[in-house]
C-alpha cells in the first residue's frame, strides 16, 4: 500500500516560527526581569512610546475622551514620558501638570506643549509628588504605575493630592513588559483607599477610574 509522504513545511514558515518563538521568549524574559526590578522605561526606549502602531489601541484623543475630564479640572499627568497624551489631555481641562522623573522626557513633553498655555512641566517622582495636599481634581497614570517599586504607596500619594470628589485614572497595556492585570491594579487601589468607579477597554489595553472611598 502506497502512502503519501508527509508534507514538508516550506523553509520560510519554519524560519518565521523560529523568529516568533525567539521574540516570545525574549518578551517573557524581559517581563520577568522588569517585574522583579520595577523602574521607569529608559530614555533610550522613548521610540516605543511614540510607536505609530501603539496609536491603534492607545490613540491620544480617544484616551483623553475616556478620562472624562471637566473643563474646570486641574489634572496631574504623572509619568508623562514623551508627552504623547499630554496635548490631548490638556485640551479637555483648565490646567494640566505634566510630571516625570526624567528631565530628558520632560524636555520632549515641553516641546510637544510649547504652545499650550495651560500646561506646566514639572520634575518629580510618584513616590513623593511635589504638589500640596488636595490640589488636583484628577490624576492620570498611563503605563506608569507598574514601573514603581511600591505601587500602593504611589497611589496613596495620588490620594493625598486629590481634592474631594477627585479621581485616579489608570491605564495599562498588554505589550508593556511591566503590564499588570486589571484585577491586580484594583487590589492596589483598594489598599490605597480607592474604589473602582469605571472600567473601560479589555485585557489588551484597559483604563480604570477610581475614586476615594
Amino acid at each position: 500500500m502506497l502512502t503519501r509522504p508527509a508534507a514538508v513545511r516550506p523553509r520560510p514558515y519554519r524560519a518565521a516560527r523560529t523568529v516568533l518563538g525567539g521574540l516570545t521568549l525574549a518578551y517573557l524574559g524581559l517581563r520577568v526581569w522588569v517585574r522583579a526590578r520595577p523602574r521607569p522605561i529608559p530614555y533610550g526606549w522613548a521610540w516605543l512610546l511614540e510607536n505609530p502602531w501603539r496609536r491603534h489601541y492607545r490613540h491620544p484623543e480617544r484616551l483623553a475622551a475616556a478620562c472624562d475630564l471637566s473643563p474646570v479640572d486641574h489634572v496631574l499627568e504623572a509619568g508623562c514620558g514623551s508627552g504623547l497624551f499630554t496635548p490631548a489631555l490638556a485640551a479637555r481641562c483648565a490646567r494640566l501638570t505634566a510630571l516625570d522623573a526624567d528631565p530628558r522626557y520632560l524636555a520632549l513633553t515641553a516641546r510637544q506643549t510649547a504652545d499650550l498655555a495651560n500646561v506646566t512641566v514639572q520634575h518629580g517622582d510618584l513616590a513623593a509628588l511635589p504638589l500640596p495636599d488636595a490640589s488636583v481634581d484628577a490624576v492620570v497614570l498611563v503605563s506608569v504605575l507598574t514601573e514603581v517599586p511600591r505601587p500602593v504607596d504611589a497611589l496613596r500619594e495620588c490620594v493625598r493630592v486629590l481634592r474631594p470628589g477627585g479621581r485616579v485614572v489608570i491605564g495599562e497595556e498588554l505589550f508593556a513588559p511591566e503590564y499588570a492585570r486589571s484585577g491586580t491594579v484594583d487590589t492596589w487601589a483598594r489598599d490605597a483607599g480607592l474604589k473602582l468607579a469605571q472600567k473601560q477597554g479589555n485585557g489588551w489595553a484597559y483604563l480604570n477610574t477610581y475614586v476615594v472611598t
